[in-house]
């Protein structure tokens, strides 16, 4: 992977997406958002499925909040590779992401005869059954804005232990099921790194994660 280094990302923490300025995260005025279609300057364009274009060993922050569960699943590990490339030692990164064994996301969703989830209604797929067959064909909106894949514990889990992310000094699962029946709820440390969709901030729930929060130090 590429180790040139964007100017304007030296010095600064990373945040994948785009960078609201309602967000604690622009207020700090360390992060610098990773966006594919940046809306202002503290912005650059990047495509979350491309290197990092910082050197090895440079980055002591970086977050994604409900970003890569808009990209292929199969392209997660990778990215989780490249942000530990990124990482001087001791530095963190925080991964959020909608939690699909959550009873509040999954009423959003159709399910196939094995309880698979097809797509979440709610997010950018549509389900229709093919004509003169049983089959249903399902389909997502283009744009980046549907939820391609739908994350649980397992398989982040599985994304992270095939990535080099795995190598972390320490991996801590903050909130999230661990299964469709039991779920994790700690604090979340680290004001800078806010994550809007958490406990105690979503209370969408009743008081049970809407979200997965990990922490990765390297």
């Amino acid at each position: 992977m590429s180790n040139s280094t964007d100017l304007r990302l030296v010095g600064k923490h990373l945040y994948f997406g785009n960078l609201p300025t309602d967000e604690r995260q622009y207020l700090s005025g360390n992060f610098v958002g990773l966006a594919l279609r940046p809306t202002h300057d503290r912005e650059i364009r990047h495509d979350a499925r491309e290197p990092l274009p910082v050197g090895d060993s440079s980055v002591l922050k970086a977050q994604s909040q409900d970003v890569f569960e808009h990209l292929p699943y199969e392209t997660l590990p990778e990215i989780l590779s490249d942000v530990f490339r990124v990482l001087v030692p001791g530095g963190v990164f925080r991964l959020s992401l909608p939690d699909y064994n959550s009873p509040f996301l999954l009423k959003r969703c159709v399910f196939d005869e094995c309880g698979n989830i097809l797509g979440d209604l709610r997010m950018g797929a549509s389900v229709r059954f093919e004509k003169g067959k049983r089959s249903r064909i399902v389909e997502f909106k283009g744009g980046g804005n549907a939820h391609l894949w739908f994350p649980t514990f397992a398989l982040v889990r599985s994304a992270v232990d095939r990535s080099r992310i795995r190598e972390s000094s320490q991996i801590v699962f903050r909130q999230g099921f661990t299964s469709r029946d039991a779920f994790k709820c700690d604090p979340i440390p680290d004001e800078e790194m806010y994550v809007k969709r958490a406990l105690p901030h979503d209370r969408r729930a009743n008081g049970a994660p809407v979200s997965l929060v990990f922490d990765f130090f390297k």
